[in-house]
């Protein structure tokens, strides 16, 4: 039997729009968990992608120009199939579940539902997720003890990736980059020990006046401008790194012997693809980064509340997503409580 009717977000790319519409959530199958979702919070990269680009940026069929979209959630398990072990009733868990008030979760290998560990709130959980992109590149960079790090574009990855390199690897100086005043100000507050403000310094000058000539040793691309690579790279250290961590739709125009040839760089692209198992020679799946994401933010170790600057109702998203496409002043961490 069916469940009453809920509501979820509807995105369509053509024209860009979001909005609120009710839809039947079914009773769970053998091997499945309906979740009653809390909260949602918006991969704001990913996510106007689709609004801008069309769904093929959003790895979804070209026809698929209406979706319900998103992948980052937080409720509690109200109901589970038979077949079902492991998981009860009224456990929180994170899912990477779309943007609506409930979601089924197919319980098959690899499955992505986590535990919520205790002391850590509903708001916050779902960016665990977010956490396991910025972790991913934190590893793919095998950071060391005193390694100079440089950050690109401080929306939610590029603030958790800061936050990674300080508290885990040790990175330092660790060199926070953006446009906007107030994300360099939480970047400062979250680790930074210096912040460039790209329109107003001359960045690839800073960088290695910062670094004593020598340039970052590990350069993080996590913006959503794909024309930066270049500077990235200008920024970067001999034999030095360059990990793109974000989604910057679009094409980029490097030179290949001043930087990529003659300084020996490493250019790495991080997508996570084939890593929903551990592998004898990549034991960090998904599953093992978002728990390790979960642990860090209940010790205090990841420390997202900062970083949310919208706690929305669904009827709220049309005009937040308005802003969103905007540009990137006057928000940050977005979450919809349902």
């Amino acid at each position: 039997m069916p469940f009453p009717a809920s509501q979820r977000l509807m995105f369509s790319s053509a024209p860009p729009s979001v909005e609120v519409e009710s839809h039947a959530v079914p009773a769970p199958g053998p091997h499945q968990i309906l979740v009653q979702q809390s909260h949602t919070q918006v991969s704001a990269g990913s996510e106007s992608n689709f609004l801008r680009h069309g769904p093929a940026s959003y790895g979804l069929p070209e026809a698929q120009s209406r979706a319900n979209i998103g992948y980052m959630a937080a409720g509690r398990i109200v109901a589970h199939g038979d077949a079902v072990t492991g998981f009860r009733v009224g456990q929180r868990v994170i899912t990477t579940s779309p943007h609506a008030a409930f979601s089924l979760v197919d319980v098959v290998p690899g499955a992505a539902i986590d535990p919520i560990p205790d002391g850590v709130s509903d708001d916050v959980a779902g960016f665990a997720i977010l956490g396991d992109v910025a972790l991913h590149g934190v590893r793919r960079a095998a950071l060391q003890i005193d390694q100079s790090v440089a950050v690109f574009g401080l929306g939610v990855v590029g603030q958790l990736v800061l936050q990674l390199a300080r508290g885990i690897s040790g990175a330092y100086p660790r060199i926070a980059i953006d446009l906007l005043d107030p994300r360099l100000e939480v970047a400062r507050e979250n680790g930074a020990t210096h912040v460039i403000h790209a329109a107003r310094e001359d960045v690839v000058a800073r960088v290695r006046e910062i670094t004593g000539g020598a340039g970052a040793e590990a350069v993080f691309h996590c913006a959503q401008a794909a024309a930066i690579l270049q500077t990235t790279m200008e920024c970067a250290a001999n034999r030095g790194s360059v990990i793109l961590t974000g989604s910057p739709p679009g094409q980029a125009t490097i030179r290949l012997k001043e930087e990529l040839l003659r300084k020996e760089l490493r250019v790495t692209g991080t997508y996570e693809s084939g890593l929903i198992h551990p592998h004898v020679y990549w034991p960090w799946s998904r599953e093992r980064n978002r728990r390790a994401c979960l642990r860090l933010m209940a010790e205090g170790g990841l420390r997202l509340e900062p970083l949310i600057t919208h706690r929305l109702a669904p009827a709220e998203a049309p005009a937040i997503y308005q802003r969103i496409l905007a540009g990137a002043e006057g928000w940050l961490g977005v979450v919809f409580r349902w």
